[in-house]
């Protein structure tokens, strides 16, 4: 047995339409999060999101900010993997949804006041939290 480390990026990706802002969630196994896969070698964490946003859901997105990350432990086979997942705020900016079916049943557009019920993991509704006070905040500045 031994203990292997895996490093991915991910987005928190919306999109305002109207009044009304929407937060990209995709659906794999009954389990709702966000968008995220592993980060290649010589990539950076951020290009690494970006990257995997477009392969699992089809949309084109810009970062606005580092948002965290989680970390977690689980066991592949003999291997003990301790993994951590670098999320980053994101805009969408362009491209129709085309979840990627090797890798996700479903990938959907959530009304904001519904993301935090749908989320499966404790730890993805810290990262959302985090998204949605920055939002919360840019609202103001666009506001103001």
């Amino acid at each position: 047995m031994s203990v292997k480390w895996e490093f991915s990026a991910g987005g928190v990706v919306f999109k305002e339409e109207g009044d009304q802002i929407y937060i990209l969630l995709i659906k794999n196994k009954e389990r709702y999060g966000f968008p995220k896969g592993n980060v290649e070698r010589s990539e950076k964490r951020e290009d690494a999101a970006i990257r995997e946003v477009k392969e699992e859901t089809g949309v084109d997105v810009e970062v606005l900010d580092y948002l965290g990350n989680v970390e977690y432990w689980y066991r592949s086979g003999v291997d003990t993997i301790h993994k951590f997942v670098y999320y980053y705020l994101m805009k969408y900016v362009g491209g129709e949804l085309n979840p990627q079916k090797e890798e996700i049943e479903e990938a959907e557009w959530v009304p904001i006041n519904e993301v935090e019920e749908k989320l499966t993991f404790d730890k993805d509704k810290k990262i959302f939290n985090l998204a949605f006070q920055k939002l919360k905040q840019l609202s103001k500045v666009n506001a103001g």
